[in-house]
């Protein structure tokens, strides 16, 4: 191959590698307008949950009650028919089904993410963002309520994401 040959694939392969990571701030956008999407179900998912959890467990201890007084034993799988055929419980899983394509879709993207290699402290910025986020909110905790474990590794993601968007992040977590 030429010289200018050579030259010309160089120049074409780095061309073709990115400059920055706008593609991981793109994922980034796109994880948290799913995870904004699925997380408008859980106030009522969980006001439901703890709905059908109660009954479940009014039934059981009546369930137990009843077979004591009287030796009527019911099964496991009744009672939870009984929980389940409540209206609470059929509007929960409702909801957990509307909200199951965000959170799918969600994962995908993450798993496209963390497959992209982060060449700049923006794109190691955005890839902690969402790790943090998928962790639990008790990661993203700015008081006294953060386990030392937790504090300590997120200070140690932040340290690596280094540069300017590693000192915003230790600000927003300060």
């Amino acid at each position: 191959m030429a010289v200018g040959a050579t030259a010309a694939v160089v120049a074409t392969k780095a061309a073709a590698l990115p400059a920055d990571d706008s593609g991981l701030i793109r994922l980034e956008e796109e994880i948290f307008e799913q995870h904004e999407k699925a997380a408008a179900y859980d106030d009522e998912i969980v006001r439901l949950s703890a709905i059908w959890n109660a009954e479940s467990h009014r039934l059981y201890q009546e369930a137990l009650a009843e077979e004591h007084r009287r030796g009527i034993y019911l099964s496991a799988q009744e009672r939870w028919k009984l929980v389940t055929d409540i209206p609470e419980c059929i509007e929960h899983n409702r909801l957990c089904e509307l909200q199951e394509p965000f959170v799918t879709k969600m994962g995908a993207i993450i798993k496209q993410m963390f497959a992209t290699p982060a060449h700049t402290a923006e794109g190691r910025r955005a890839k902690v963002s969402v790790l943090l986020r998928v962790m639990g909110d008790e990661w993203c905790h700015v008081d006294e309520k953060t386990e030392y474990q937790e504090l300590m590794a997120r200070s140690l993601l932040i340290e690596f994401i280094g540069g300017e968007p590693g000192e915003a992040m230790r600000d927003q977590f300060a």
